[in-house]
């Protein structure tokens, strides 16, 4: 009775330490990484919004993904304005920010960030067709926005959309599970240091790519939010819906996209990949001809509507 009495001491002791154990190191962590993410040359996304051709039409809503901002549309966007189409890249609350000012960010707030363009848009010019175009997270916000009845948008295009993050370099447990297991054991780190890959083909589209790499547990919060919003909502969508991916991509799950797109009830749909690229499809390699493969889909004729028989 005595050594079993000893031993439970014993294990007691020892979890004692360990916790103490883990609650410095969660500590110190988090001291490493403010300093870091305060630096004067800490990596960020841009938060500079782009606008050209505001006559034009139809008008494109641009949404960028996380992590990011509306830099990831250089490339496009004036292909894009020179097809004739209104350009509007817009910058996502959260992002591009230090992360203290990334605290609080929800999925309401990235609703509400898409619906007041789309509501800008629309005071332009009311009579003119609204598309959405997104990339990774900003695709499913897209979709997200264009099942809104009182938005009105013509038709979506998801770029390499955010409906299953890849599993890729997550080992063991899928990336939500392994976040979940942080979010539960850290006490005092607040930010997390990003280690995904900057997953472009083109060497120096990739040298170029700047990202927030200091991140708010806040956002991962928003973005697996977001995932749960849209998920169950494929067949919803009934307008016009044109789709990228990357067969290798690093960052989202393809399969589960193409899945997604299959389940959807698109009154006109195209699949499109860019084999070449990475997961930044709007800058990585093939990103002109994926530009083009947009134009045609946005700017095609409406079909006839079918006769009663």
């Amino acid at each position: 009775m005595i050594l079993l009495l000893r031993a439970c001491l014993y294990i007691f002791a020892a979890a004692l330490v360990l916790i103490l154990l883990g609650l410095i190191a969660d500590a110190l962590y988090a001291r490493r990484i403010t300093r870091r993410a305060h630096a004067p040359d800490a990596p960020r996304g841009s938060a500079q919004p782009i606008r050209l051709n505001p006559a034009g039409s139809p008008a494109l809503l641009l949404i960028h993904g996380f992590a990011d901002g509306p830099s990831v549309f250089a490339q496009l966007a004036p292909a894009f304005a020179a097809a004739g189409l209104s350009v509007n890249a817009l910058h996502l609350s959260g992002f591009g920010i230090p992360p203290p000012q990334m605290a609080g960010t929800t999925l309401a707030d990235w609703r509400q960030d898409v619906d007041k363009e789309i509501q800008a848009i629309r005071a332009q010019n009311p009579a003119r067709p609204l598309w959405l175009l997104g990339h990774s997270l900003g695709g499913a916000l897209a979709f997200d926005a264009a099942l809104r009845p009182e938005n009105h948008i013509a038709g979506v295009v998801m770029l390499a959309p955010l409906i299953q993050v890849s599993r890729t370099r997550a080992p063991l447990l899928s990336p939500r599970q392994w976040f979940t297991i942080f979010d539960r054991l850290l006490l005092f780190t607040d930010t997390i240091e990003s280690r995904l890959p900057k997953d472009l083909r083109n060497p120096t589209a990739r040298n170029a790519y700047r990202t927030d790499k200091y991140i708010h547990r806040d956002l991962y919060r928003a973005l697996f939010a977001t995932i749960d919003a849209i998920s169950p909502r494929a067949a919803d969508w009934s307008g016009p819906l044109f789709m990228a991916v990357s067969p290798t991509d690093e960052i989202v799950d393809s399969a589960a996209t193409k899945q997604f797109f299959d389940a959807t009830q698109a009154s006109r749909a195209q699949f499109y990949e860019q084999p070449d690229a990475g997961h930044v499809l709007p800058l990585d390699n093939g990103h002109p001809q994926l530009a083009q493969e947009i134009i045609r889909f946005i700017l095609a004729p409406a079909a006839p509507p079918v006769s009663p028989r």
